[in-house]
């Protein structure tokens, strides 16, 4: 890169290359760190409420890691001003700030970089380069206009609960928070849905815009282009197949487990345990097999390139495949492609890293706080934070700064794939290859 100095001369300096994974990780860690500032001003809080800094740090994290985890009753404690900003970072988080960037400058006529370019792809998790503007320009108008649905119908179901203003101040939010799956509600009293259970039309909206959210940016502008169900793309297909399977098994196995609730609230618990944190019946109540299966649900999470968290439904499948193909002695195959050993690869590394951050996270807390909360408690809540679920079982507000500092990192390691945290630093592959010998396996 050619740049003039003082002398009036042009030196070529060497371009500092930081990896896609890097920037995206200070981006985000930025962006936390501004949203922290602004929630901890005393314009954003009630005055007969306090606000810690590292209060104010874990709600920007869960907001912008699309959580829904908090420390404090966000209903009662942020005033408007904090509400708002609250809401910005949801929506900058879910659909992520090199989104927004890049639409920024689509709308404003600049030249996209190819730096932003990688950027983006690894934003949204995508192989390629190719069409990514575009694809923003898809996903951020069609996040907008479900919003707007969405809230639209919020407020048709709450209208009568609050003043004009209040409710549709209520219904934008709830219909952001929502869609970017982040399960903040500002009903007050951490009761998040649970007023509304046998309110249909609430709670599936709701599940409406969590699943339109989770289903992923590259799958729903397939679905635009949608003319029939082979001409879709095989990531597409299993994202769409993984989501039904898993919606209705959940919705089922819930349903059983619990016994005493409707099939509607067991609907809603099915998707909003895939990382959106809303919930119809207390958390804390649910019986010990529900919270198994609850918590196996957040692990899993929602799909690549979306607002959700979790290993990812890909991610399970392709586990899922290989175990299979492999007890046959065969090629991992789906819908007659082949597996790339490449995808098998990530999605272990993926499983285990996710296994080993989970597992060093509750050991962490559980040193801490081992006196006061059970295994399960810590668990439940460590695995919400990593799969940007939300779900508590109402321990997060009582948990000490140190334990709270654990599940920041952990909703930072969740949000932006424990892959890219492992990955972050590498600008350049090396195709260094070694000679092959076996090892002995199992």
């Amino acid at each position: 890169m050619l740049i003039s100095f003082p002398d009036g001369k042009l030196k070529n300096v060497k371009q500092i290359n930081i990896a896609p994974g890097l920037r995206l990780i200070v981006g985000f860690a930025l962006l936390i760190i501004v949203g922290s500032i602004l929630l901890y001003l005393p314009i954003s809080y009630v005055p007969s409420t306090a606000m810690s800094y590292v209060n104010a740090l874990f709600v920007s994290t869960s907001a912008v890691c699309v959580t829904g985890l908090t420390p404090i009753d966000i209903g009662m404690t942020l005033t408007v001003f904090g509400k708002i900003v609250l809401a910005i970072l949801i929506q900058i988080g879910g659909l992520s700030f090199a989104s927004f960037a890049i639409f920024f400058l689509f709308i404003t006529g600049k030249q996209i970089s190819q730096q932003n370019r990688s950027l983006l792809r690894a934003t949204l998790n995508s192989n390629s380069s190719q069409g990514l503007v575009g694809l923003v320009r898809t996903v951020v108008t069609f996040a907008f206009s479900i919003e707007i649905v969405g809230a639209i119908l919020t407020y048709i179901a709450i209208n009568k609960d609050y003043t004009i203003g209040k409710a549709i101040g209520i219904s934008i939010f709830h219909s952001i928070s929502s869609f970017n799956n982040a399960g903040f509600d500002l009903f007050g009293h951490y009761n998040s849905l649970t007023n509304y259970s046998t309110n249909s039309l609430m709670l599936i909206t709701t599940a409406v815009l969590i699943i339109l959210g989770g289903l992923g940016f590259i799958v729903i502008v397939d679905l635009f282009h949608f003319k029939s169900w082979r001409k879709l793309k095989n990531h597409s297909r299993i994202v769409l197949i993984m989501t039904l399977i898993l919606l209705v098994t959940g919705t089922i196995a819930i349903f059983f487990s619990e016994g005493s609730i409707s099939w509607l609230s067991a609907f809603f618990e099915s998707v909003t345990t895939r990382t959106a944190g809303f919930n119809s019946i207390d958390t804390a109540s649910l019986k010990e097999p529900t919270l198994v299966i609850v918590m196996f649900l957040m692990f899993i999470g929602a799909n690549p390139g979306s607002t959700g968290g979790g290993i990812k439904t890909t991610t399970f499948f392709a586990i899922i495949k290989s175990l299979f193909a492999t007890g046959g002695k065969k090629e991992p195959v789906a819908f007659k492609r082949r597996i790339p050993q490449v995808s098998i690869t990530k999605a272990y590394s993926v499983f285990v890293l996710a296994q080993g951050a989970i597992i060093i996270a509750s050991l962490g807390i559980l040193l801490k706080e081992g006196n006061t909360f059970s295994l399960i408690q810590v668990l439940f809540e460590v695995i919400s934070a990593f799969a940007t679920v939300g779900l508590s079982m109402g321990i997060t507000g009582l948990l000490s700064s140190c334990s709270k500092v654990i599940l920041i990192i952990i909703m930072f390691i969740g949000r932006l794939g424990p892959l890219t945290m492992v990955t972050s630093w590498v600008t350049k592959h090396h195709n260094l290859r070694y000679v092959e010998e076996d090892i002995l396996i199992g």
